[in-house]
């Protein structure tokens, strides 16, 4: 897979109560901004999932 050079800002992804839906789009956070409509529903498997990404430097708001 292979990126392209323009990647659209201020996305955001609606998980669809799907804790996978969620955990699949945040390493995208790595290239742009991006919005994770109801993330506590990585709870239902990874309650420690955002406070993990914020130990390795992320910034969640």
């Amino acid at each position: 897979l292979k990126s392209s050079s323009a990647i659209n800002s201020n996305i955001a992804v609606d998980t669809y109560n799907d804790h996978r839906m969620a955990m699949a789009f945040a390493p995208l956070c790595l290239k742009t901004s991006l919005m994770i409509n109801d993330p506590d529903v990585v709870n239902k498997s990874y309650p420690g999932f955002w406070d993990d990404l914020a130990s390795i430097g992320i910034t969640i708001k």
